[in-house]
């Protein structure tokens, strides 16, 4: 066990709130490291079936794919995830579009299409392999408590545990942030995303679509056993529409705005929408509390990176509580989580910056702004150097973020 369990009165070197995705992935990260992990979560993820797989699903990056392996999850998740080997972009308004390929970087993959409760499977069972993980579910947080190098946790049940760092995982309307009195800026965008599973009627042969609607983009995922994902975007009026549609006509929709690229869509499972709203906190740390993934950051889903970010988070916090602890510093510190923080910003504002412009540009009817959409996605097609340099940024292959603890 860590100096500062042993000797420091504490009951835990690190609580995590939240086991999600993303508070399962740094106690994965940390499972290794001597330190005592305790996992706090309110109550299990329910799942919403679409065709009997999880509606709710990851496009997990090749950089992140290789953090899974590094964290020992990937191995359990193997078999779930099918490869996103090519990716097909294109504006309603302009024919043509982008094709980005693996093979243009020499990698087998550009990312992974996950069922999130398959990832959540498999981080738990990897968690199983440390003893110095206490998973605490259903379990509930009464009150928190700051003292100058601990914090107190009081749960529901009675029980009293102290930390000297409190990391929030649990997301986007994160009660720890509220806690902690760190306020964060939001930006509703006036849309819901509507989440299925749908069957067409040809195999996707590991390919993504994306296709931008004045209303929103529509994305076809791959799964396994030749079923797809989709995610379209809709303002809320049109979203409202979609969801009351009877399965029939929701079919007869989703084929005539994807067309025939896969051939006619033949099923689709149960919809679940959800309203996409972007938030920063204005501090991700403060004394003794760190924030990761969507209690940190949400971005708009159109490129699938939210929860790849957050994975980001997990390993970078997840190595500078170990450097700290190996260089006997104290990791709950303000001095030890801002280069945690300064580490992160870079990427996170970045790509939220980019998911702003790329929702600018392809919804508002400016104009010129059509001619322009098609001369960029033109001249970014036929360049092969900024192409593939946008695909390694994209892929999280170019980004100096840990693989594995060291």
């Amino acid at each position: 066990m860590s100096q500062v369990y042993r000797q420091g009165g504490m009951d835990a070197d690190v609580i995590i709130v939240g086991g999600g995705m993303v508070g399962l992935a740094l106690a994965c990260a940390l499972k290794d490291s001597g330190l005592h992990i305790v996992v706090i979560e309110r109550a299990e993820a329910q799942v919403c079936y679409s065709l009997g797989r999880d509606c709710r699903v990851s496009a997990i990056v090749r950089g992140n794919q290789q953090i899974l392996a590094g964290i020992g999850v990937w191995r359990y998740l193997e078999a779930d995830a099918e490869p996103i080997r090519a990716m097909r972009v294109w504006d309603n308004q302009e024919p043509g579009g982008i094709r980005f390929d693996a093979a243009e970087i020499n990698e087998p993959a550009m990312g992974y299409l996950i069922e999130n409760s398959c990832t959540q499977a498999a981080m738990h069972r990897a968690m199983l392999e440390s003893d110095d993980i206490e998973y605490l579910c259903p379990a509930e947080i009464a009150a928190l408590e700051w003292f100058d190098e601990r914090v107190q946790v009081s749960l529901s049940d009675g029980r009293v545990l102290n930390t000297p760092l409190l990391v929030g995982a649990d997301g986007g309307r994160s009660w720890v942030r509220e806690q902690a009195g760190i306020a964060c800026c939001e930006r509703d965008y006036g849309q819901h995303g509507i989440v299925a599973t749908v069957r067409p009627e040809r195999g996707h042969g590991g390919a993504a679509y994306q296709r931008f609607l004045p209303t929103g983009p529509l994305a076809v995922l791959p799964m396994t056993e030749g079923l797809c994902s989709i995610v379209w975007s809709a303002e809320n009026d049109e979203a409202g529409r979609l969801m009351a549609m009877s399965d029939g006509e929701f079919l007869a929709a989703m084929n005539a705005t994807f067309g025939p690229v896969l051939g006619r869509v033949t099923e689709a499972g149960e919809r679940a929408a959800f309203p996409l709203v972007g938030r920063l906190a204005h501090h991700v740390v403060r004394d003794r509390v760190a924030l990761v993934g969507d209690a940190a950051h949400c971005i708009h889903p159109l490129a699938g990176l939210g929860v790849n970010l957050g994975l980001r988070d997990a390993m970078v916090l997840a190595q500078e509580i170990c450097d700290a602890r190996r260089f006997d510093e104290d990791w709950g510190e303000l001095a030890v989580l801002n280069r945690y923080m300064k580490q992160r910003m870079p990427d996170v504002l970045s790509v939220m910056a980019s998911m702003e412009g790329f929702h600018q540009l392809f919804t508002r009817d400016l104009p010129g702004l059509k001619g322009l959409r098609g001369l960029g996605m033109r001249l970014v097609g036929n360049s092969g150097s900024i192409k593939k340099l946008l695909m390694r940024n994209s892929t999280g292959l170019s980004l100096p973020v840990p693989k594995q603890i060291s």
